[in-house]
């Protein structure tokens, strides 16, 4: 990016090492203007607190930019919170980080601190606003099109967080922290005498503090009535035992069955019997399945097929695969071995370490396995 370019950019930020060293990094590229911001997803949840707003605030006061908070309450609710409840009724696992990147926090959070800018006369109409955070990962050009990169610490990569995004925003995207180790940042935060250790990281959905299920029962009254106990069956539809609601368990799972004879792993919930089924090792996983709501970053037209890596859950290892286009922004993959598939989880396609697009998982399927050559569609 060249240097005329780095005038005016908003920073998500919490108040922890990587907002506090994101600020460091903008200001030593040559960003003329940074505006910090947060969100209020939710009430009584850690992640808006008082306490974790306050320390983003007293960080910003500190490095001497603007901070602005905004109240996400209501679309985050209506957008995220009543999806994660609806798809965990219908029997899914979603990833709400990936639906907010999506759909918040890159795209309305970023409009309305915009817009609070205007307001102020801190920006002009038309003017190009950048947008930073602290996620782990790179914007990379190839043969003139913007694609998402993995971080160059590999243990904290958050490509796979970002594979929805809108193709048209990536311009404006800035990640400061996709070059750097996590371990080196932290020991050059302490050089320059900074002290983060009040925000810890989390990997749990920042809205829920406790079990999801009693999450969705507590939110979701009304479905209530579906969210009992059922029947635990093996593959043959042998019964096993009960379970406290199919919503609790999700596939994978090896603890919290209270099965003798085990280990038992969840291999279905099945949401419209009321019921869990589980299986023994050799009975996880599938060669094949489906994926909706695709989005791509190369041009994927139906009929054409791409030969890449495949990765199906955050921080899960990748997989080779064939990926067939359909219609209806929907995708079928085929994979050379066997693996836990879980849906309403994410699978995102790469090339090497350059993400080509990916979608939520909607189904799965053993009939056929097919083998993949190397090679394929890419950048």
């Amino acid at each position: 990016m060249e240097q005329k370019e780095k005038r005016k950019i908003i920073l998500a930020l919490s108040g922890g090492v990587d907002s506090g060293m994101s600020i460091r990094k903008l200001k030593n590229s040559g960003w003329q203007e940074i505006f910090g911001a947060n969100h209020i997803v939710c009430k009584g949840v850690k992640s808006s607190s008082p306490e974790v707003l306050g320390k983003a605030e007293s960080l910003c006061k500190a490095e001497n930019i603007p901070f602005y908070v905004v109240d996400a309450v209501k679309e985050f609710k209506q957008t995220i919170i009543s999806d994660f409840i609806n798809k965990y009724i219908e029997g899914f696992t979603p990833n709400p980080c990936v639906i907010c990147n999506e759909t918040i926090k890159f795209t309305w959070f970023y409009d309305t601190v915009v817009k609070k800018l205007l307001e102020e006369d801190k920006i002009k109409e038309q003017e190009k606003v950048f947008f930073a955070t602290g996620h782990y990962a790179q914007i990379e050009e190839k043969n003139g099109n913007l694609f998402i990169k993995k971080g160059v610490d590999r243990t904290k990569d958050q490509s796979y967080m970002l594979y929805r995004l809108p193709r048209e925003i990536l311009s404006r995207c800035v990640f400061p922290l996709g070059t750097v180790h996590k371990k080196d940042l932290i020991i050059e935060a302490k050089e320059l005498g900074y002290s983060f250790e009040t925000v810890k990281e989390s990997q749990d959905i920042c809205f829920i503090e406790g079990e999801y299920g009693d999450f969705i029962k507590q939110n979701c009254p009304e479905n209530t009535p579906k969210i009992k106990q059922g029947n635990i069956t093996d593959t043959d539809g042998n019964y096993l035992g009960k379970h406290k609601g199919y919503i609790y368990y999700t596939v994978g799972q090896r603890k919290g069955l209270s099965l003798g004879s085990g280990p038992w792993y969840v291999v279905e919930v099945d949401a419209k019997r009321n019921r869990v089924v589980v299986g023994r090792d050799f009975q996880q996983g599938q060669n094949k399945f489906t994926i909706e709501k695709t989005n791509w970053f190369i041009e994927a037209t139906e009929s054409s097929a791409i030969e890449c890596n495949v990765m199906v859950r955050y921080n899960s290892s990748e997989k080779p695969c064939k990926v067939e286009i359909n219609a209806n922004n929907c995708a079928t993959v085929f994979l050379e071995e066997k693996t836990v598939i879980t849906p309403g989880q994410s699978a995102v396609f790469y090339k090497e370490d350059i993400v080509l697009g990916g979608g939520i998982i909607s189904g799965m399927d053993t009939e056929r396995s097919l083998p993949c050559s190397r090679g394929g569609q890419h950048p």
